[in-house]
């Protein structure tokens, strides 16, 4: 494996400032846009073995912060093994691996505390507490000399051996991190977690029968790989078991396989949003289109999002299938704190979330169209939204 400067050899592998649910929390156009672009940036890494960086960027200029990375850990105690950095000084990172400093270190010793999956800081969005306060002797002073002001964390998962840690630090010029950007980053969490699992079967296996069809079983989300003709590379097995539920999609059993829908006029579609997806990859846009098939009780969105590596020319798509049916209802608590909510507009928007109309929406509601598009009228007014199919593509977006 081709390793950067920043990437290390070695064996593979409820606390104050956790996100709590604020009716008044919500997330506008910009903040959808910039959610994209970052899941993008995210999943385009697993084109190439260089590593995290083109992430580290985006999420580096998103929320502001300073340097981070993502950090493998042995359990106990506490040793870096490996990982991916960003803006840190030169050897940081060799005397960081060489020192006991990760068992002492208040912000690692924090993270591996929490619930995977699960982001929170040192300050929970208080301009009023004191970041330096709540730091060590010995790290207090690199944090001093280094102005950091906040810090922010997740473990992304752990296993018998080993565990791996995001964290992210800021500059206190730029004040500590909102509940909104720690709500902003708990939506990123599964799909950072998802692209560390797939990085390490990846590139990280020992044995030459790994390949990217067992990485994508490691992996519990419905998804599928295209490749630069749209071809299915690699369909995982969780995606295969939403596949076999949904009597309408399924991938053809020819050498070329392809994703299809046995309705015409959705195929069409679908085609045609794979190879735009495809097409924004060579051109390295990132725009993620979310569209929707149903069939009879069951409805399925498809997100997809652009896989761009330019080093190597290779482009291609990731889809995200998120099935809504009696077995999986949508989160409308999460809905009404993400998208501010009443509880009447989160039911209709968990159902915009399934791709119905304002018509449908009425008939299973018992309400009338008109009220139904009041109610589509303010959520589009209090998140930022022109159209309502932006709108659904971020709530899709946030709740898959």
């Amino acid at each position: 494996m081709a390793h950067d400067k920043e990437m290390f050899a070695g064996d593979v592998p409820p606390n104050r400032g956790e996100v709590q649910a604020h009716d008044a929390f919500a997330f506008g156009l910009d903040d959808f846009a910039g959610y994209d672009q970052l899941v993008a940036a995210l999943y385009g890494c697993l084109n190439s073995n260089s590593g995290f960086h083109p992430f580290f960027n985006a999420f580096k200029s998103h929320f502001r912060c300073l340097q981070g990375g993502l950090l493998g850990l042995t359990n106990a105690p506490i040793r870096m093994i490996y990982g991916w950095t960003f803006g840190y000084p030169d050897g940081f990172e060799q005397w960081y691996i060489n020192s006991d400093l990760p068992q002492q270190d208040e912000a690692l010793l924090k993270y591996t505390a929490l619930s995977p999956r699960q982001f929170g800081s040192f300050t929970g969005g208080d301009p009023n507490v004191d970041f330096m306060a709540m730091m060590g002797e010995q790290s207090r002073v690199w944090a001093e000399e280094a102005g950091l002001g906040d810090s922010a964390g997740m473990l992304v998962c752990r296993n018998d051996e080993s565990q791996i840690v995001f964290m992210t630090n800021r500059h206190r010029d730029e004040g500590p991190y909102t509940e909104t950007e720690l709500l902003q980053m708990n939506m990123l969490a599964p799909h950072i977690e998802n692209a560390v699992k797939l990085h390490q079967k990846l590139y990280h296996s020992k044995g030459d029968s790994e390949n990217l069809s067992a990485a994508l079983n490691h992996v519990s989300k419905p998804m599928i790989v295209f490749n630069e003709v749209a071809q299915v590379v690699q369909c995982n097995a969780a995606a295969e078991v939403v596949l076999a539920m949904h009597p309408g999609l399924f991938v053809t059993d020819s050498q070329e396989q392809r994703l299809k829908s046995r309705h015409a006029r959705f195929n069409r579609k679908l085609e045609s949003a794979i190879v735009t997806s495809i097409f924004n990859a060579r051109h390295g846009i990132q725009d993620i289109i979310t569209l929707f098939d149903e069939t009879d009780d069951e409805r399925i969105a498809i997100c997809l999002t652009p896989l761009v590596e330019g080093e190597n020319n290779h482009h291609g798509a990731l889809a995200e299938l998120v099935l809504f049916n009696a077995a999986n209802p949508v989160d409308q608590n999460r809905l009404q704190e993400l998208f501010q909510c009443t509880p009447a507009e989160a039911r209709t928007a968990s159902l915009l979330a399934q791709g119905m109309t304002a018509e449908s929406i009425a008939e299973e509601l018992s309400i009338s169209v008109h009220t139904v598009r009041q109610y589509i009228k303010s959520l589009l007014g209090k998140n930022g939204y022109r159209r309502q199919t932006q709108l659904v593509a971020a709530m899709v977006r946030a709740l898959g």
